[in-house]
């Protein structure tokens, strides 16, 4: 029993640093007292390095590495890799093995539609469901980050912009609906740093975090705005300007691949005899 404790233990100071930007317990609002497994730590930090760029789209996890690396079992490992297919992270193919999903434009712009086509009822859901202590939650999280400066940023600042956009879609109660919103802002974090990997040598994954939280402060803003009004109409109207922006985020990001990609194509010389 002793070793198993000190295997937990160790395979958590392995994986702290997980919380720093993905601490899914802040995030999703979790009860202190549940009971967190090795596997949640290991779907956690593979997660975290999915979403931060290290594993890119297209690229092939290996499950017996990161058993090794993390002091693990083979099973405990594939247990998280079946949780990342679940939330279109990852993909498994039985002969060829575990690889990082790879979502092309078109994929992302279905999902954008379907997101977009969402608000409405999400709106109308939070002004009839939303309860006073999530609306005390939601302007705490907007509170937290109304006034930071490029002087003052942190990436946990970051993190409580991401809090407070999950905050409002939870607050609709329904989870079908916010699954759906959960997990479509994972895939289009992957299919921009993918592009964004692939294209440019320089890039940051803290300097890229910076550009969102700043990109959407006044996104925040109007939709804080608009909660405290209670009306469909202005909220709904809020969300999908912060999806439209981000929509063309991802429309900026693919162009400027496709230009890069040009500016790097050589053709292959001709030999003559």
């Amino acid at each position: 029993t002793l070793n198993i404790f000190l295997k937990l233990e160790l395979g958590r100071l392995i994986m702290w640093y997980c919380t720093e930007y993905d601490d899914l317990d802040n995030l999703e609002r979790q009860s202190p007292t549940r009971q967190v497994s090795l596997s949640d730590d290991v779907f956690r930090h593979i997660r975290l390095r999915i979403l931060n760029g290290e594993f890119i789209g297209g690229e092939k996890v290996f499950e017996s590495v990161l058993a090794k690396e993390l002091d693990v079992s083979r099973a405990t490992v594939r247990e998280a890799t079946r949780r990342l297919s679940g939330l279109g992270l990852l993909d498994i193919d039985p002969q060829r093995g575990v690889f990082v999903r790879l979502y092309d434009f078109e994929d992302i712009k279905d999902l954008y539609d379907l997101r977009d086509s969402l608000c409405d009822l999400t709106a109308r859901l939070f002004v009839q469901r939303a309860s006073e202590a999530d609306l005390c939650h939601i302007q705490m999280l907007i509170e937290k980050t109304a006034d930071v400066t490029h002087e003052t940023y942190q990436n946990s600042d970051y993190i409580k912009a991401l809090a407070f956009s999950e905050a409002v879609v939870r607050a609709a109660r329904n989870a079908k609906l916010f699954e759906l919103y959960h997990q479509s802002w994972q895939q289009f974090r992957l299919f921009k740093i993918h592009l964004l990997r692939s294209g440019f040598g320089n890039f940051n994954i803290l300097e890229y975090n910076r550009e969102l939280f700043f990109d959407g402060h006044e996104h925040r803003s109007e939709l804080n705005r608009a909660i405290r009004l209670k009306k469909t109409g202005p909220i709904s109207d809020a969300m999908q300007k912060a999806s439209k922006a981000s929509r063309q985020g991802a429309l900026r990001i693919h162009r400027e691949r496709q230009e890069s990609a040009k500016l790097s194509w050589r053709p292959t010389p001709t030999v003559t005899v």
